[in-house]
């Protein structure tokens, strides 16, 4: 267990090849206290949505998930079960520190969440766009890790489009942080991750100076890019018909009653 508070960056693979990156924060003891994603957001009703499909419907938000009672009444918010976090995931601690500081830095990240979310930036079809750069969830890990101050961690084997592009520019990022703790420098203990195929296809790009757009167009070419398009294709389709279905039965609500 850690000797004191934590932030922790983790990865959830989403159709078997790419990765929605979020962040932990841990009491001393392991426990999650809460956790902070950037999710496509159904702009209508408000509530997160798996998988953006729409973009003048859906938008990418900033969502704060509270889990112990304390904590959450410290924040003003309801204490949720909603989680992301699931066995096998990998993970990677980005600090580990005092009560103050570590939650000084969450804190701020948490108190960015307005600022962030009035932008209300489109969230790309599916997660990514193959023309332009793409802001999506990964995009709101490393803008909430910035404001933080701690390395923004990347993980190997998965794809993650949208991890060189942030929310908002890195002037504004800079007025977010706490001053009291600036951006830590030490890279103690992180190692460069193991690529998969995918992930090294969109990093020799960015290593070679190519545009992520570029290497997209390739990697949506390639028998991984086909496969994630395939299962995010199906992933949309048993949403729309879940949508139709919620629809259909509050229509017929007032005849029945």
């Amino acid at each position: 267990m850690p000797d004191g508070y934590s932030i922790e960056a983790r990865s959830l693979r989403v159709a078997g090849i790419a990765s929605h990156d979020f962040w932990v924060l841990r009491d001393p003891q392991g426990k999650a206290l809460a956790e902070l994603h950037g999710l496509a957001t159904d702009r209508e009703t408000q509530r997160a949505i798996p998988i953006g499909t729409d973009e003048k419907k859906h938008s990418l938000r900033v969502w704060h998930f509270a889990h112990d009672k304390e904590f959450a009444a410290e924040h003003g918010a309801k204490p949720t079960s909603e989680s992301y976090i699931k066995e096998g995931q990998q993970h990677h601690t980005a600090m580990t520190g005092s009560k103050e500081e570590v939650m000084g830095r969450w804190n701020a990240a948490v108190a960015a969440k307005e600022t962030l979310n009035e932008k209300d930036l489109n969230y790309p079809n599916y997660g990514f766009k193959v023309f332009g750069d793409t802001v999506n969830s990964n995009s709101t890990y490393r803008t909430l890790g910035e404001i933080m101050g701690v390395k923004v961690h990347d993980f190997g084997g998965v794809i993650e489009p949208g991890l060189d592009n942030r929310m908002t520019t890195p002037e504004e990022i800079e007025k977010l942080r706490d001053p009291k703790y600036p951006p830590l420098t030490s890279t103690q203990g992180d190692q460069q991750p193991t690529r998969g195929n995918a992930d090294a296809l969109l990093a020799g790009a960015r290593e070679g100076g190519d545009s992520l757009s570029s290497a997209m167009r390739d990697l949506q070419a390639s028998p991984q890019g086909q496969e994630f398009a395939a299962r995010a294709q199906e992933s949309a389709q048993q949403q729309h018909a879940a949508d139709a279905a919620r629809q259909a039965s509050a229509q017929d609500a007032p005849a029945r009653a």
